[in-house]
C-alpha cells in the first residue's frame, strides 16, 4: 500500500513541475512532450498499480482461503472428535439447531428409547411425551434447564445446554443420563429402613411395655414377674439377633467387601454345624439327619458356617414333625448341600420372594422362633459371593430343600 501511495506521489509532482514549466517557458513542442512523457508515465504507473493491487488481492483471497479451510477442518476434526467421544460417554446425547430439528443424537440415546431420532423434529418425538416436553421446553427456554423423567419403568436425568454464536440461538445440547440403578437403590434403601424400623419396633414396644408395668406394680407376684422378665430377655435377644444380621449384611454389601477364604474340609463343617442344633431340633421331636461327603474346598469358613445353621435353623422353625436332612457330594467340579425338610412348605408364587430382606412366609412362626426375617437373604448373600448358586425346590405342606452349589 505504501509503494501505491509513492508512485501516486511522484505523478502529482511530475504534473506540479509540468504546470510550473508551462507557466514559466511555455514552449509548445516541450511542453507537448512532456504532457505525452507524463501520460505515458501515468498510464505504466496506473497499469502497475492496477496488477500489483490484483496481484494482492488474489494472494490476500488464497490466505483468506487457506484459513477459511483450516478453520472448516478445525471445526469438522472437533466435530468428529465430539462425536467419537459421545458414542462412548455412556449417556445420551442429543443436538437440536435453532430450526427445533435434531442434528445428532448417539446411539445411547436409541438404547434408551429404541427410536433413532437423527433428522426428526422434535415436535415429532411422540415416542415419549416427557422427553417431548422437556426438549420443548429447553428450546424455549433458551437457557440451561434440568429436569427428571421416567420412561417405560425408567429413570432419566435430562441437562440442556443452550448453544449461542454471538449472542444469537443456535440450538441446545442435551445430556441424558439412566439413572434407573441410583434411584431403585434409593428405593430399595428407604424400603429397607422403613422395614428395619417396623422390625425393631415391635420388640422395643414389648421391652417398653414390660419395663413400665414391671416398675408401676412393685409387688407383682413372683410368677408374673419372672414370665414378664423371661419376655424381655427374650425380646432383647431378637433385638439383638436382627443388628446382628443387619450388620452381617451391611459389610456384605460394601464393594470393597472381601471373604476370609481358607481350605475347610466341608464334611467336617456340617457335621459341626448340626450338631450345635440337634438340641434345637430335639425339643420339637424333629429328627436331623445327615449324610455328607467330606471334600477339602476353600471358602470362607465362618460365613458357610452362617449359611448351614441359618438353612437348618429355618427348617426346624417351618418343620412340626418328621424329620430334617442335609447332604452334601461332589459333582462336576461343584460341592453340593442340600437340605430337606417335612415341614409346611412354600407357596411356589412365594419362592421368588423367601430371599427378600425381612420376607416371611409366617410371619407369628417366624417372629415366636427370634428369627430375624434376614436369615435367607444373608444366605442367598453368602451363597452368590462364593460363586454359587441356590435353589429351592418346594411342596406345600409336604416340605421343602433347599440346594446350594459350592465351585471346588
Amino acid at each position: 500500500m505504501m509503494n501505491f501511495k509513492k508512485s501516486y506521489i511522484y505523478i502529482a509532482v511530475l504534473y506540479l513541475l509540468v504546470a510550473i514549466y508551462i507557466i514559466i517557458d511555455n514552449n509548445p513542442a516541450v511542453t507537448f512532450t512532456l504532457i505525452i512523457f507524463l501520460m505515458i508515465y501515468h498510464f505504466v504507473t496506473f497499469i502497475g498499480v492496477k496488477d500489483k493491487l490484483s496481484e494482492d488481492k488474489q494472494v490476500s483471497v488464497q490466505k483468506l482461503q487457506y484459513k477459511l479451510d483450516e478453520t472448516k477442518k478445525e471445526s469438522e476434526e472437533s466435530y468428529l472428535h465430539f462425536l467419537s467421544l459421545s458414542q462412548t460417554l455412556g449417556s445420551g446425547v442429543i443436538m437440536v439447531n435453532d430450526d427445533g430439528k435434531i442434528n445428532f443424537a448417539n446411539k445411547d440415546v436409541l438404547e434408551y428409547f429404541d427410536f433413532d431420532f437423527n433428522n426428526k423434529y422434535y415436535e415429532d418425538i411422540q415416542i415419549s411425551k416427557p422427553l417431548y416436553k422437556f426438549i420443548s421446553k429447553a428450546y424455549l427456554l433458551e437457557q440451561k434447564y434440568r429436569k427428571q423423567i421416567v420412561y417405560e419403568d425408567k429413570y432419566f436425568d435430562l441437562l440442556s445446554t443452550p448453544i449461542f454464536e454471538d449472542d444469537i440461538f443456535k440450538g441446545c445440547l442435551i445430556i441424558i443420563h439412566d439413572i434407573t440403578t441410583l434411584r431403585t437403590a434409593e428405593n430399595f434403601q428407604k424400603r429397607f429402613t422403613a422395614d428395619v424400623s417396623h422390625e425393631l419396633k415391635t420388640p422395643l414396644s414389648s421391652i417398653k411395655g414390660i419395663s413400665e408395668i414391671l416398675n408401676r406394680d412393685r409387688n407383682m407376684e413372683e410368677k408374673d414377674r419372672n414370665e414378664f422378665i423371661e419376655i424381655l430377655q427374650k425380646e432383647s435377644v431378637r433385638m439383638e439377633t436382627i443388628l446382628n444380621d443387619l450388620l452381617i449384611i451391611s459389610k456384605m454389601d460394601r464393594i470393597d467387601y472381601e471373604l476370609t477364604v481358607t481350605e475347610v474340609h466341608i464334611g467336617e463343617l456340617v457335621l459341626e454345624s448340626t450338631n450345635a442344633l440337634k438340641r434345637l431340633a430335639k425339643e420339637k421331636n424333629i429328627e436331623l439327619i445327615t449324610n455328607v461327603k467330606d471334600e477339602i474346598i476353600s471358602v470362607d469358613k465362618n460365613k458357610i458356617e452362617q449359611v448351614i445353621i441359618n438353612l437348618i435353623k429355618n427348617a426346624i422353625n417351618y418343620t412340626d414333625e418328621g424329620s430334617i436332612t442335609v447332604t452334601g457330594y461332589t459333582e462336576n467340579d461343584f460341592y453340593t448341600l442340600r437340605v430337606s425338610d417335612t415341614g409346611i412348605g412354600i407357596n411356589s408364587e412365594e419362592i421368588e420372594n423367601i430371599f427378600k430382606r425381612f420376607y416371611r412366609i409366617d410371619g407369628a412362626r417366624s417372629r415366636d422362633s427370634g428369627g430375624s426375617g434376614l436369615g435367607l437373604s444373608i444366605v442367598k448373600n453368602v451363597v452368590l459371593k462364593h460363586g454359587g448358586n441356590i435353589q429351592v425346590d418346594s411342596i406345600k405342606d409336604e416340605g421343602t430343600t433347599f440346594i446350594i452349589t459350592l465351585p471346588l
